[in-house]
Parts: C-alpha cells; sequence; structure tokens
C-alpha cells in the first residue's frame, strides 16, 4: 500500500527547498565571482569569497539529499551560525541570518522528526528498558 506523504513532511521540504535554493543561488554567485567585491572588501574577509562559496553549496546540497539531510543540517546550521557572528562582529543586522536558521531547523523537525530524538528525556527506568530490549533484539 502506498502512503502519501503527511502535511508535517511536505512543509518541511518545502522550508528546506527555500533555505537550499537561497544557499545554492549565493554559494553560486560567490563561486563564480558575481559577488561584489567591494562588498567582500567590506567584510574583511581573509579567506578568498569562492571557498566560502563552496562550502555554501555543499552545505546545501548535503541538506537537500535525504541519505545525507542530518549532514546537511550541521553543516547548515554552522553557516547560518558563521553569518551571524560576522555579522554580529560588523555591527550590521543580522536577522535575515537568524530566520534562515530558524527556517532550517522548523524544516528539520518537519521533515525527518527523528533528527531531535536524542533530545528525548526520558526516565532512568525507560532507558535501562530500552537497553535491556535492545540487548534482546538481534
Amino acid at each position: 500500500m502506498q502512503t502519501s506523504p503527511n502535511w508535517k513532511t511536505i512543509a518541511g521540504w518545502v522550508l528546506h527547498g527555500l533555505v537550499g535554493g537561497i544557499m545554492i543561488l549565493a554559494g553560486s554567485a560567490k563561486v563564480f565571482g558575481l559577488f561584489p567585491p567591494d562588498q567582500v572588501a567590506k567584510m574583511g574577509l581573509s579567506l578568498p569569497i569562492e571557498v566560502i562559496g563552496a562550502g555554501e553549496l555543499a552545505s546545501a546540497v548535503l541538506l537537500l539529499i535525504p541519505r545525507t539531510s542530518s549532514l546537511g543540517l550541521l553543516l547548515t546550521s554552522a553557516f547560518w551560525g558563521g553569518t551571524i557572528c560576522l555579522h554580529m562582529s560588523k555591527g550590521e543586522p543580522f536577522v535575515l541570518q537568524s530566520v534562515f536558521l530558524l527556517l532550517t531547523w522548523v524544516g528539520a523537525y518537519l521533515r525527518v522528526p527523528g533528527t531531535f530524538a536524542s533530545f528525548a528525556v526520558s526516565s532512568p527506568t525507560e532507558r535501562s528498558t530500552a537497553n535491556a530490549t535492545k540487548a534482546i533484539v538481534p
């Protein structure tokens, strides 16, 4: 029997598609040298902007591929965290970057709820029961 994806999964894909698409567009502009050089100089980046763009592209692609979405979530979160820190250090607004970080995590929660399974709070009794069950089941 074929099951249709529920609204949470679809909403997660839409959010990750939005975030991934924006990252692919911005990363491509950096890799192909379309990013304005005066903006790069204004930011004071010592690393070539093409390297940052390549990392941005890799993070976005990993986020959008289902098998690598957890690694993509980690790298995308690190990317957005870096952009937030860069803008904070320059005294610039960082609300947009924070919103994209939030959308990335909300998309992960909706798309792959198991991503947050390690955050589940359980009592010591539940943990020992779960460990005993794992030991019995081959």
